[in-house]
C-alpha cells in the first residue's frame, strides 16, 4: 500500500513539473487580432519542426496580462510570447516583437 502511494505521488509530481515547464516555453507567432476592450489578443502560431515550412496555425485567442502592451502592438506584428494558465484562462505573460 505504501509503495503504491509513493509511486502515485511520484507520477503526480512528475506530471505537475512537466506541465509547468511547458507553460514557460517561448512560442513564435503573428498577431491576427487585438481586442483591447476585452483584454484579449489572437495569435497565429508559427509551425515548428518542419524544415522549409512557413505556414502558421489557425489563430488562438488569449488574455493579455499587461494591458499596456496594446499601445505597442499592431495586427500583423511577428512576436515571441510565453503562455501561462492563470485562473483557468490561457494568458500571455511575456510578449516581445521580433
Amino acid at each position: 500500500m505504501r509503495t503504491s502511494r509513493a509511486i502515485i505521488f511520484g507520477i503526480a509530481a512528475t506530471a505537475m513539473f512537466s506541465l509547468g515547464a511547458l507553460a514557460q516555453e517561448s512560442r513564435l507567432g503573428t498577431i491576427s487580432r487585438l481586442d483591447e476592450a476585452n483584454g484579449t489578443i489572437a495569435i497565429s502560431e508559427a509551425q515548428t519542426g518542419t524544415v522549409g515550412s512557413s505556414a502558421s496555425s489557425p489563430s488562438q485567442t488569449y488574455k493579455l496580462q499587461d494591458g499596456l502592451m496594446f499601445n505597442a502592438l499592431q495586427e500583423g506584428d511577428s512576436v515571441s510570447f510565453t503562455l501561462e494558465e492563470i485562473g483557468g484562462v490561457k494568458t500571455v505573460t511575456k510578449l516581445q516583437k521580433r
